[in-house]
């Protein structure tokens, strides 16, 4: 999943998700050498977008981590595929963005299994392969289509079961 010496871009919220993610990966800096960016995604959707963000920032400073703030604008209009959809669709090309501009060769992200129908549709489809197929991961491991794109770097995305 991570070799060492990579440069890696996380998307970090500000939620228990991938703040968790977040220190996981900063107690693996050391050992594997790696070169940690976070990305904080705001999409101006809220009142405490601001907050979050600030939020953000100051983890990353006491970590001792570079934090890049994404500022997106999100389409609130038709045509379009609904807010929820819209804004990973403006998240998802953020974080492209800002791995280009840092030379990340991986994008890690997390989030809480149950906050996503995609979640159960990839654990349902996940049961159906042999374990040690080409196609098997283990539990709480994904890679996204995403990262065959030639060039780009590979998405990682992690999750938490919910409470």
């Amino acid at each position: 999943m991570l070799r060492g010496g990579e440069s890696v871009l996380v998307a970090v919220s500000g939620g228990p998700d991938s703040v968790a993610l977040l220190d996981v990966l900063c107690s693996l800096r050391g050992p594997l050498a790696l070169a940690l960016t976070v990305a904080h995604v705001h999409h101006g959707l809220r009142p405490e977008a601001d907050a979050e963000a600030s939020t953000v920032e100051r983890l990353c400073a006491r970590l001792g981590v570079a934090c890049r703030v994404e500022r997106v604008t999100v389409r609130r209009a038709p045509p379009w595929d609904g807010l929820e959809a819209e804004s990973r669709r403006a998240r998802h090309a953020a974080l492209a963005r800002a791995a280009a501009a840092v030379g990340a060769a991986r994008i890690a992200t997390g989030h809480t299994a149950d906050d996503q129908a995609e979640t159960v549709l990839m654990r349902l489809l996940q049961a159906r392969v042999p374990a040690g197929s080409a196609g098997s991961r283990r539990c709480g491991e994904r890679s996204s289509a995403r990262s065959s794109r030639p060039g780009g770097p590979r998405w990682w995305r992690t999750w938490t079961r919910g409470a």
